[in-house]
């Protein structure tokens, strides 16, 4: 009975720490360490954005190109996991601030029907 109540115990807890749904999770879902090294590295920062309402059949690299044109992202650093509703980019924010930056994506992949919202900044 013990063991039972101890396995139960255990998947119930292993089901709490990676939820998908928390801040932290969908960061680790489009979280690229050589990115981040490199944005520190160049005085730059990385932005992560919730990822919600991507078309059905949507593909991860069509909508990293979407991102990757939008004045102010650094290319080749834009990360997306639509598993995890995430995506992430580097951008200089000396020249672009993050808020112009996330107002261009949120509409340009409106048309696709994806929304996004800021969660986090990190590379100070």
């Amino acid at each position: 009975m013990r063991a039972a109540a101890l396995v139960a115990g255990l998947l119930v807890a292993q089901a709490t720490l990676a939820c998908g749904y928390c801040v932290e999770d969908k960061i680790a879902a489009a979280y690229d360490h050589a990115v981040v090294v490199r944005a520190v590295d160049a005085r730059h920062k990385v932005a992560f954005l919730s990822l919600e309402g991507a078309p059905h059949g949507s593909q991860a690299r069509t909508l990293a190109r979407a991102v990757e044109g939008i004045a102010g992202v650094d290319r080749g650093t834009v990360r997306v996991s639509l598993e995890g509703g995430a995506a992430s980019f580097a951008f200089d924010p000396s020249r672009h601030p993050v808020n112009t930056i996330v107002d261009s994506i949120q509409k340009k992949l409106a048309a696709k029907g994806a929304q996004v919202s800021l969660l986090r900044v990190v590379g100070d």
